[in-house]
């Protein structure tokens, strides 16, 4: 079994920078590398109120698309030909599942999430990440 770093992403200048640290790493050791995307579900009652759930999965997919694409644009100098992964939870919920089930041997991620009002939300997600899980998380600032 390969060993494998998982980096969220959501293409917020501190996932970026997470991304720009676990790569030459991943490069230079030989891991291979999962970029997480980690959307909201939406389709909850209040929001159905204002749009349905295809509008929903559009939005989810497309800011999963233009994370990824973000991304694509570092890796381009790299040789590290990464795995893409779009999931839908709770963002600290969702990594460490995904860590578990894809047997990660480290996580690396940025300590804010996009924008001010989702910053005070996803600013904890590192936090809970490092406290629940076994293994190691290099938290970039």
């Amino acid at each position: 079994m390969n060993k494998k770093i998982l980096v969220p992403f959501d293409a917020s200048p501190s996932s970026l920078r997470a991304l720009q640290y676990a790569v030459p790493f991943a490069e230079e050791v030989g891991y291979e590398l999962i970029i997480l995307n980690v959307q909201f579900d939406y389709n909850t009652r209040n929001v159905r109120k204002f749009a349905g759930q295809h509008q929903i999965k559009q939005y989810q997919e497309e800011a999963a698309r233009q994370s990824f694409e973000t991304a694509e644009e570092y890796l381009a100098d790299y040789e590290v030909t990464p795995t893409f992964r779009k999931r839908i939870g709770i963002p600290d919920q969702v990594i460490l599942e995904e860590s578990a089930n894809e047997d990660v041997r480290l996580i690396v991620m940025g300590t804010r999430g996009v924008g001010r009002v989702k910053g005070a939300i996803l600013g904890s997600v590192s936090y809970n990440v490092l406290q629940s899980t076994k293994v190691p998380v290099t938290i970039v600032p």
